[in-house]
């Protein structure tokens, strides 16, 4: 553990959405370190921290960011806010658009004015590589910005509110970029573990398009440490950084891979199939590459994790809690 992260044990840390996917991990890592933690969640898609029920230093709250008279006293005395509550998945933002921009924007900007009100001395802004939107060449923090989805310009005016609340108010911010993180506990709405998934059941695997759309795999234990790192530097304040790997895999390739693992390849079929109204090739990224030179620089760290070797990590977990749920 790098030493930085004991100025974790005794911080009293805020995180909305908190129960999802990377969420969880966060909030498992930050109780390990000694951090007191509060959770928001609706838990719309499950609550994924019900394991750590019961932890002396976990408070948890179902309620909404946009129920502010709930949520404002959860910032008193807060050290750090990690507002990680999303609209998650193509699909899902696609299909309600209204509940997007209510999240996206206006829950956003509850949740950074609340932060500033309460002097937290550190925003973490969770951002999407969806800002880029396509480029053959790997993504830079500086841009260019091309984002072919509202869930995408969403999260660009995210980043443009914790810059004007460090202008105006001097809250300091650090806002990442994550790059499709994957890894236990996460559901069917991803492509890995809806890959997976579908493969132990028997399935066909359904592929968009060519399949030969790239994106960069993170392991999550790789963004969380990233995040971690990134949020407790003095040197991360008032950061835009890509949290990635620096390596792209294509769709098709990642299908593959999961079959070979599996020992299912010829077994399971691949299937390509059309673009369509829940799912727009206007809004697909084709292709997407972190460029981490910024975050290797100053967070000291290298993200350690293959896909080959997080496949295996996620198939394990997947594994095992089917036999759990038995």
């Amino acid at each position: 553990m790098k030493d930085v992260l004991r100025n974790y044990a005794g911080c009293k840390v805020l995180i909305t959405g908190g129960a999802g996917f990377i969420g969880s991990h966060l909030v498992e890592n930050l109780l390990d370190i000694g951090a007191e933690v509060t959770v928001t969640d609706i838990m719309l898609c499950g609550n994924k921290i019900a394991h750590l029920k019961g932890h002396k230093n976990l408070f948890v709250h179902k309620v909404d960011v946009n129920d502010v008279p709930s949520i404002k006293p959860l910032f008193k005395g807060k050290d750090m806010v990690f507002h990680l509550a999303a609209v998650v998945g193509v699909e899902e933002t696609q299909d309600e658009p209204v509940n997007l921009l209510n999240v996206e924007v206006v829950g956003t900007s509850n949740v950074i004015a609340l932060a500033a009100q309460n002097k937290v001395k550190r925003f973490i802004f969770a951002s999407s590589s969806e800002v880029y939107g396509d480029s053959q060449r790997p993504m830079v923090e500086e841009g260019p910005y091309n984002p072919k989805s509202t869930y995408a310009l969403t999260k660009l005016v995210g980043e443009h509110f914790c810059a004007a609340y460090y202008q105006k108010y001097g809250l300091e911010y650090t806002a990442l970029r994550y790059f499709n993180s994957y890894g236990p506990r996460q559901d069917e709405r991803f492509v890995l573990s809806r890959f997976v998934n579908r493969a132990l059941d028997g399935k066909e695997l359904y592929v968009y398009g060519d399949g030969k759309q790239t994106r960069d795999f993170t392991y999550v234990e790789d963004t969380i440490y990233m995040t971690l790192i990134a949020a407790i530097m003095k040197e991360g304040a008032g950061q835009v950084l890509n949290i990635g790997t620096g390596k792209a895999e294509s769709i098709i390739e990642l299908a593959e891979m999961v079959l070979t693992m599996l020992g299912l390849k010829g077994k399971v079929k691949i299937s390509f199939v059309d673009y369509d109204k829940r799912r727009s090739r206007e809004i697909e990224v084709f292709s997407r590459l972190a460029n981490i030179d910024r975050a290797v620089k100053l967070l000291e760290y290298r993200p350690s994790t293959p896909l080959d070797e997080g496949i295996k990590k996620y198939v394990d977990w997947y594994r095992n809690s089917k036999r759990s749920s038995c």
